[in-house]
């Protein structure tokens, strides 16, 4: 595996193997920085979710790490524009943050880290100026025929009875969600769809990190690596001859 290292590189790894022999050298840490740099390049990010009568989109912004020592826990804290669409018209828009989090594994027999046990930890709206919420009148007056219009001085469900029952009701209860005009209120009838979707975009991702020929360290841990734990606000990856 050193084969792709420079001459430089190979007596790095050679000493650090000494080191280790001699137990002056227990662990590496890999920092929040350092740890960011290896996800950088995956933002934006986008993926979708449907919903009644239209689209969510979700982009990913960015992303910093997030280190919880006491549960073993590596987390990525993101930034992201939500975006909820209906018939090409963008009836609400927000920036929110959410947090997953997954414990580190590591596999010696394959040079491997994973990350296992992923949860959403939380979703949050964030108050800025991007915010955009299209009161209950701009939908209906947008997406339904005028004689619907015409009986918005009864009740949604009464209104949207013209069509099909199942799909009528559907739609007012969702509607019904704008009445409240509140972008929190929007936000928590989303948070299940967001969940579902990040858990659906994450189960199609390959959460692991195998160790590269082309880092003196990786090549280090691939060699003496035992396990991994989060510790000290770093990943410390313990060794062993």
């Amino acid at each position: 595996m050193t084969n792709n290292l420079s001459f430089k590189d190979k007596c790095k790894v050679y000493l650090a193997q000494w080191l280790v022999k001699w137990g002056k050298l227990t662990h590496d840490d890999f920092t929040k920085a350092e740890l960011r740099d290896l996800i950088n390049d995956s933002f934006p990010y986008t993926f979708t979710f449907n919903i009644p009568m239209g689209t969510g989109t979700v982009t990913v912004l960015e992303g910093n790490i997030t280190l919880d020592n006491a549960n073993n826990r590596i987390g990525l804290q993101c930034l992201a524009a939500l975006n909820i669409v209906v018939a090409s018209t963008t009836i609400y828009r927000a920036h929110v943050v959410f947090t997953v989090s997954a414990s580190p594994h590591y596999d010696k027999n394959m040079s491997t880290l994973y990350l296992t046990g992923l949860s959403t930890d939380s979703v949050s709206l964030v108050n800025d100026d991007y915010a955009l919420i299209k009161d209950t009148q701009f939908l209906v007056s947008r997406f339904f025929p005028k004689s619907v219009n015409s009986l918005l001085g009864g009740s949604l469900k009464s209104a949207l009875s013209l069509f099909s029952a199942g799909t009528s009701d559907i739609a007012a209860d969702y509607l019904q969600v704008y009445l409240t005009g509140s972008k929190q209120a929007v936000l928590e009838y989303h948070i299940p769809h967001i969940n579902d979707a990040i858990k659906k975009q994450i189960n199609q991702e390959d959460l692991s990190h195998t160790m590269r020929g082309d880092h003196w360290r990786e090549v280090l841990f691939s060699k003496l690596g035992q396990n991994v734990r989060v510790e000290d606000e770093v990943l410390r990856f313990y060794l062993i001859e």
